[in-house]
């Protein structure tokens, strides 16, 4: 990468949200405390930015952060469905 690339773009924009909703669903430990803790109403709140996220840069993305976008959500909304309905 060459000094004068972001290193923050779009896509890492989106996998923070989807770490920190992984977090909160228990999956992965809080960096903080590197305790696992769940948070399913955090999780579900981070999952709705990103679909805001998407509503709202519709037909501003690249097709790389199209597929990013889409697979991330895919992906945390059956974690999070896991997730609501198995017991802890």
């Amino acid at each position: 990468m060459s000094n004068s690339e972001p290193i923050m773009d779009f896509s890492n924009i989106i996998l923070s949200y989807a770490v920190n909703a992984t977090i909160h669903l228990g999956l992965s430990p809080d960096p903080s405390t590197g305790q696992i803790t769940r948070d399913l109403n955090r999780a579900k709140d981070l999952i709705d930015m990103l679909d805001l996220l998407k509503l709202k840069t519709n037909g501003n993305l690249t097709d790389e952060e199209i597929k990013v976008m889409d697979e991330t959500l895919s992906n945390l909304k059956m974690l999070y469905v896991k997730a609501t309905t198995t017991k802890t």
